[in-house]
């Protein structure tokens, strides 16, 4: 893994540029328009198969909403053919050798997934997300290999504790509402060395925001404007270790 908390990447979110949200075509949108990663979710059949799902549930043709829990995989997929495993999502993210954050709501997945990261070369490239701060902290210590991202709900008031506790178990870094992302956490964040992402906007005043700011990972259904933000090279790797 070649980049350091210095750098800002943008991550094109799930259905980004009016793209069907838990399908393919937003990674490749996204890639097209400068994206330099993708962000999708995932949830697990009754089976244990992975797949991709915005929250929690696939759409059968008729409009039913099947929760992915609660059906096989080969139910689920023959109630919704357009469904998509991870392992192909995960494949297409490597291919345009991107970044990916991936949003689970149940850490029992996190064995699958990581089999899955290192089968297609793309662990270090992958960051976990959508897990609250405690149990965020409890995974990060538990699985070290695994790079997990801890949710802020609102801006700490506790800046330096929050930060040095971060720290010390293990996460990856915090991941926060733009608002929420201060200048001095973000900053507090790169001294300890550890990142920082933005849930998803589209707000061009807010993504100017955000990469003057120095926010890591921007993620953002316009990958296209946020790109043309960036100055030219930034978003590039630059071959020296994640962390210093």
């Amino acid at each position: 893994m070649y980049y350091t908390n210095k750098e800002t990447f943008v991550l094109s979110a799930d259905g980004c540029m009016d793209t069907e949200r838990g399908g393919l075509e937003s990674i490749l949108a996204g890639n097209d328009e400068g994206a330099k990663g993708c962000c999708f979710s995932v949830a697990m059949s009754s089976d244990g198969i992975a797949v991709l799902s915005s929250d929690g549930c696939v759409a059968a043709p008729d409009g039913t909403r099947l929760p992915v829990r609660d059906y096989s995989y080969a139910e689920l997929h023959q109630a919704a053919p357009q469904l998509t495993p991870v392992s192909q999502a995960i494949e297409l993210a490597r291919t345009c050798q991107g970044k990916i954050a991936i949003t689970v709501h149940d850490q029992t997945m996190l064995r699958q997934l990581r089999m899955t990261l290192r089968y297609a070369d793309c662990l270090d490239d992958t960051i976990i997300i959508g897990l609250g701060l405690v149990e965020a902290a409890r995974v990060a210590s538990a699985n070290p290999d695994l790079h997990i991202m801890g949710e802020l709900p609102n801006l700490p008031s506790e800046i330096d504790a929050l930060v040095n506790a971060a720290q010390t178990t293990g996460l990856f870094g915090l991941r926060a509402e733009p608002k929420d992302l201060s200048e001095r956490l973000v900053s507090a964040c790169r001294q300890a060395g550890l990142f920082t992402m933005s849930r998803c906007t589209d707000d061009p005043n807010t993504l100017a925001e955000l990469i003057r700011k120095g926010v890591n990972f921007i993620e953002t259904r316009r990958p296209d404007i946020t790109a043309a933000l960036l100055p030219v090279g930034e978003a590039e790797p630059h071959g020296i270790p994640l962390r210093y």
